[in-house]
């Protein structure tokens, strides 16, 4: 009688229930590799030493240190 739009429709729905779930794991285990990176260190130390926790000798000692 008439043409069904069934097929197109469920193969619409799989394709975005899969990207959905894709980026959903992508962001989760984005920020979790394991490794933090050098901006992370530079930022915290600059933090404590911003806060009087470091001097510029000890900042300097601690991120040659942590960067290697």
């Amino acid at each position: 009688m008439g043409f069904s739009f069934f097929p197109f429709g469920a193969l619409f729905c799989l394709t975005l229930f899969c990207f959905v779930g894709v980026r959903i794991y992508a962001i989760r285990h984005h920020s979790k590799n394991g490794e933090p990176n050098d901006r992370d260190i530079a930022m915290v130390l600059k933090n404590r030493m911003a806060k009087g926790e470091l001097d510029e000798t000890e900042y300097r000692r601690l991120k040659e240190l942590l960067t290697k």
